[in-house]
């Protein structure tokens, strides 16, 4: 029984180990094999030519992922990870074609499954609609009659509310009268009243305007001496010895990544045309002030004789790029007790 434990045990481990294995494995070829990139662009004047034709291939370790994009009229962009198409765009035509005949077939299935409907079942529901039409015209008949019948009736009673309203009438005239007399009396009160409340609402707002006045300047006063002595604090953070020596790392770990960044190869091929002579020659004057920097790299001929614009030529980058790089940035700039102290500055956290 021990034997058949410990034989488990030993599988278990065995697996753990490959798994951990595989994922230190995993971890260390995603940050130490680089991806690495081309990219060509070329550009041919012709009727039946693109203006601009583009190719660019990112690949990552030993193709195992491959990622392409392309640009000779429409974008056509395909990743691939072994041999397997993972994603296409634009997608095959064979697969969209399957699937509008699909589709297809399922609106002619549906189309004919709607006009194969019973005869029986549409001549029963055209029956119970008309008799329900009928009785609806039947109670309509028989209500209209009983109205008419009542007609009577009502004109009676209309005629003796009628009677009743115009005895009343006389007692509210001589009601309102006695409200007329009692209104006057009390208008020359009521708008001495209104009067006074106005004056005292008028003296009310201009002091809340005063007060306003008031507050918005000394808010202002005190907003102009919180600038000030923010800009008195970062100028003196600006001048430490912690922003000194956190400027120069940051400068040296950028410029250690420009280098990493930079591609292997860098090949261009140019060649300009214009219609005036004199400006290509003051072009191409320029150029050979920057030539000591990108000549040996960068290639540029004029065409003097073509009497037109003309831009042709073409360009060729490869590089790789590493993800260790930016770990080491990251890692270096986040410990470095410098750059924290001075976050803390900037935050005002250690003031």
């Amino acid at each position: 029984m021990l034997h058949i434990i410990l034989l488990i045990l030993k599988i278990i481990g065995i697996i753990l180990l490959c798994i951990l294995g595989i994922l230190f494995f995993a971890v260390l070829s995603a940050l130490f094999v680089p991806v690495r990139y081309r990219i060509e662009i070329t550009r041919e004047e012709g009727e039946d030519k693109p203006p601009v034709l583009a190719y660019v291939k990112v690949t990552w370790f030993l193709h195992i992922i491959n990622v392409l994009v392309a640009f000779p009229s429409d974008v056509f962009l395909r990743v691939r990870i072994m041999l397997f198409t993972v994603f296409r765009l634009p997608k095959k035509e064979g697969k969209n074609k399957k699937k509008e005949r699909k589709a297809h077939r399922r609106e002619k299935k549906k189309s004919k499954e709607g006009t194969q409907e019973p005869s029986g079942l549409k001549e029963q529901e055209m029956q119970a609609l008309l008799e329900e039409y009928v009785g609806e015209e039947q109670t309509a008949s028989k209500t209209e009659e009983a109205f008419r019948d009542g007609d009577a009736k009502k004109q009676v009673e209309y005629r003796d509310t009628k009677e009743s309203g115009a005895d009343t009438d006389t007692e509210d005239e001589a009601g309102e009268k006695e409200g007329a007399e009692s209104a006057r009396k009390f208008s020359l009160t009521g708008k001495i009243r209104e009067i006074i409340d106005k004056i005292k609402w008028l003296a009310i707002k201009i002091k809340e305007i005063f007060e306003n006045i008031r507050y918005t300047i000394r808010k202002f006063c005190d907003k102009i001496k919180s600038t000030l002595d923010n800009i008195e604090y970062y100028r003196e953070v600006l001048e430490s010895e912690t922003f000194r020596q956190s400027f120069q790392l940051c400068k040296k770990e950028f410029s250690y990544i420009g280098k990493k960044l930079k591609p292997d190869k860098f090949e261009a091929d140019f060649v300009i045309g214009m219609e005036d002579p004199a400006a290509l020659g003051e072009v191409l004057a320029v150029w050979g002030m920057l030539y000591p920097l990108i000549g040996r790299h960068v290639r540029l001929s004029g065409d003097f004789g073509c009497g037109r614009m003309r831009i042709e030529g073409s360009l060729y980058i490869q590089g790789k790029i590493r993800a260790f790089t930016f770990l080491r940035l990251a890692v270096r700039i986040y410990f470095n007790k410098n750059i924290r102290k001075l976050i803390k500055l900037l935050k005002k956290e250690a003031a």
